[in-house]
């Protein structure tokens, strides 16, 4: 008998920050730019902020950066926080943080990084303790990631999707291990499963994406 958790069960388990950022994912991947979202919250998980990447994009809500490379999901939610308000937020975030968004996050209010899936290009980048020895004295943001489940492939998968992957990065990936994840998303918009699934809510996209979902994660069993 298979015990493992269904969607509709690790959805509902899920705190409201990591809900929200994968709406904001979804959002993001409903509007055509790369699907990846993020949230600001207190330790006791009171969201502060959320918001989404936002790179393709030809507006935006005041205070938050659109159609640049800058335009990051977790520099949207950083760019909204006043300064100095805040101390040890945590940010959860659905993919990784690159580097520009690991340097933000390095200068912001954040005690804690949580990340769904991993991003293999950045891997490593978060590490500003080796720069300098001003910098090895300072704490640095604890990290929490990336999830070894099914989430976590969905957080990578998502941001794999559409216009945001080129061939040179897809080739790179590649090379860096991601091919499996990058075969399902070559799948799902040849069969145009894609573009089916982001008329759906992101927790029923997870339940359809599931099985498969799983078979990445290595916890089918």
């Amino acid at each position: 008998m298979d015990h493992q958790p269904a969607a509709a069960d690790v959805w509902t388990a899920l705190d409201e920050p990591w809900r929200e950022a994968f709406r904001q994912a979804w959002a993001a991947s409903r509007s055509g730019t790369i699907a990846v979202g993020a949230v600001a919250s207190t330790p006791d998980g009171a969201i502060v902020h959320a918001a989404r990447n936002r790179v393709f994009d030809s507006g935006g809500p005041p205070g938050e950066i659109f159609g640049s490379s800058l335009a990051h999901a977790e520099m949207n939610v950083l760019a909204r926080l006043e300064f100095k308000r805040h101390r040890n937020l945590v940010l959860t975030t659905t993919l990784e943080p690159c580097l520009q968004c690991a340097a933000a996050i390095r200068l912001g209010p954040v005690g804690t990084v949580r990340f769904a899936g991993s991003d293999p290009y950045w891997d490593g980048c978060h590490d500003f303790a080796k720069l300098s020895p001003r910098e090895a004295r300072r704490v640095q943001p604890a990290r929490i990631g990336p999830r070894r489940d099914e989430l976590g492939v969905f957080g990578t998968l998502i941001a794999r999707c559409g216009r945001g992957l080129s061939t040179r990065f897809a080739d790179g990936l590649r090379a860096l291990g991601e091919g499996p994840i990058l075969d399902l998303v070559a799948e799902l918009e040849s069969a145009g499963e894609m573009e089916r699934l982001v008329r759906l809510e992101v927790d029923e996209a997870l339940g359809y994406l599931w099985p498969r979902l799983r078979r990445l994660s290595g916890t089918a069993g």
